[in-house]
């Protein structure tokens, strides 16, 4: 970036940062942090997590905060209290029958449930963040004037802060860097098929945000392709910047004591199926030239249950019940703990075609061997291909789920060995790798600006 009266500056929006640990920050903060390292003032405008943070105040080194809380929902709160109560009052006069009148008719039942439904679509729509994106623009303005910030680089989802960047970008004539952690219209189409009206002004939104943007980053391949699709004249403006794994890659032991210890650390939600790896361990305990004490698998975090199905009822009366231990969410130093312990970490990433779920850069850097499930046509089962240590399978194939963790077995337990992913192939996913390549985008959208300014002076 061109060096001018102090150090450049980057406004950058994202909902989620330090102090905040969740999973949606650790990106933009890592930026940060980063950018600061090459002398690079970074304002920040984020919730924080709803920490107390001084506004302007540094919240990491070379970092300034510019804090907007997120407005209370006072009339989401209401709604939704309002249907809690009605649908007690109906499930109370079902069992109380009719002596009290039949208050609520069909009619103005379903009235009322079109009512709350038109309701929560508005309320919803893009996301519930637009009127904190209202404020963040009205905040991002006033701190990129103050400070001369040189571009925007906003960070999504939610999806309100790519709208908020381009509005704060357009109001100071300065660029506008997109950045897609998830995608946006194409992640609607696969959730509702059936919502076109929607979907017609998602895309507008969508087009109205990125068609401006001096360049757009994704997460992944796939969604790049399909955003160079449907806009064309964005094909040169698209960088592929995907998440990473931090911290240091510990020196494997491939030695694994002659035993099989699986471990899953985290949530079951969208396709995340443990059904499918629970019937191939079942069949693995069934054959007669397998030491079922050798093997333990453990699952760790919000494990309890899948889709309304109970894991522990699940497994009851079955082989593997003697083998699976279920446990709730733990602290992150007994996480670390079981990961070290383990000799097979377990990584679902079903359903999930146009993301690779942050889980799995943790696992290629944590010298385990790892068995993943996902589609064979997803991006994840894409970046994997061909990476020793890494088993993908696709979970609707059953007979070769079986066959991979027989495999699996002969080799920690027979042999006592496993096999590992090498530095060589995990250092490019780190999150400093990442960062580079964020780097490049960034120096040359500033460079491309400075040239512009050299040439035609500064906007008005």
């Amino acid at each position: 970036m061109a060096n001018l009266d102090g150090p450049p500056v980057v406004l950058l929006i994202s909902y989620h940062f330090y102090p905040s640990n969740e999973i949606g920050g650790r990106r933009t903060t890592a930026l940060a942090r980063f950018l600061a390292g090459k002398g690079v003032r970074v304002i920040v405008v984020s919730t924080f997590g709803g920490a107390t943070v001084v506004p302007e105040s540094e919240v990491i080194t070379g970092v300034i905060a510019a804090p907007v809380k997120q407005p209370r929902k006072i009339l989401i709160d209401f709604v939704v209290s309002r249907k809690r109560k009605s649908a007690r009052t109906t499930s109370e006069g079902a069992v109380g029958g009719a002596v009290g009148g039949a208050r609520n008719t069909p009619m103005l039942s379903r009235m009322r449930s079109g009512i709350r439904r038109i309701f929560f679509q508005v309320v919803y729509f893009v996301d519930q963040n637009k009127l904190w994106g209202w404020r963040a623009a009205r905040e991002g303005i006033r701190v990129g004037r103050k400070f001369n910030a040189r571009l925007v680089l906003s960070s999504s989802p939610p999806f309100t802060t790519l709208l908020t960047g381009r509005k704060v970008a357009s109001r100071l004539g300065i660029p506008h860097i997109a950045d897609l952690r998830d995608p946006l219209t194409d992640a609607f189409t696969a959730q509702r098929p059936s919502q076109r009206v929607e979907l017609r002004l998602l895309r507008l939104l969508e087009g109205w945000a990125l068609r401006s943007s001096a360049a757009i980053t994704s997460t992944t391949a796939i969604v790049a392709g399909l955003l160079a699709s449907r806009y064309p004249s964005l094909r040169q403006k698209l960088q592929v910047v995907r998440n990473g794994y931090e911290g240091e890659v510990p020196t494997a032991n491939p030695n694994t004591g002659g035993r099989l210890a699986i471990l899953f650390a985290g949530e079951l939600y969208l396709g995340r199926d443990p059904f499918p790896f629970l019937a191939a361990l079942e069949a693995l305990l069934a054959r007669p030239d397998v030491d079922p004490t050798r093997i333990s698998a453990t699952f760790m975090g919000k494990v309890a249950e899948y889709n309304g199905q109970s894991l522990a009822s699940w497994i009851e009366d079955k082989r593997c019940a003697t083998v699976v231990k279920i446990l709730p969410q733990s602290p992150q130093h007994e996480v670390t703990k079981a990961v070290a312990d383990s000799t097979l970490l377990l990584n679902l990433s079903q359903e999930q075609p146009l993301s690779i779920p942050a889980k799995t850069f943790e696992h290629f850097a944590s010298a385990r061997e790892i068995l993943l499930l996902c589609e064979n046509d997803s991006e994840t089962a894409s970046l994997v291909a061909g990476m020793p240590g890494v088993n993908q399978v696709d979970q609707r194939d059953a007979q070769t789920l079986e066959k991979v963790l027989i495999d699996i077995y002969r080799r920690h337990v027979g042999q006592c060995s496993m096999t590992v992913p090498s530095k060589d192939d995990v250092l490019q996913f780190s999150r400093a790798a990442a960062n580079e390549r964020f780097w490049k985008v960034i120096t040359s959208v500033a460079d491309m600006r400075d040239r512009r300014e050299s040439n035609d002076g500064p906007p008005s």
